[in-house]
C-alpha cells in the first residue's frame, strides 16, 4: 500500500505543480497585455 501511496502522491504533486505552472504563465502574459498601452506611452514618452 505504500508504494500506491506514493505513486498517488507524487502524481497529485505533479500535477498540483502543472497547474500552477499553466496559470502562472497565463498571469504572465495577462499582466504583459494589461500593462502594454501603459508602457508604450511611456516608452513613446521618455525617447520623444
Amino acid at each position: 500500500m505504500t508504494t500506491a501511496a506514493n505513486i498517488v502522491s507524487t502524481v497529485k504533486a505533479s500535477y498540483t505543480i502543472a497547474v500552477m505552472g499553466v496559470l502562472g504563465v497565463f498571469a504572465f502574459v495577462s499582466a504583459i497585455l494589461i500593462a502594454w498601452p501603459a508602457l508604450a506611452y511611456l516608452g513613446a514618452k521618455m525617447f520623444n
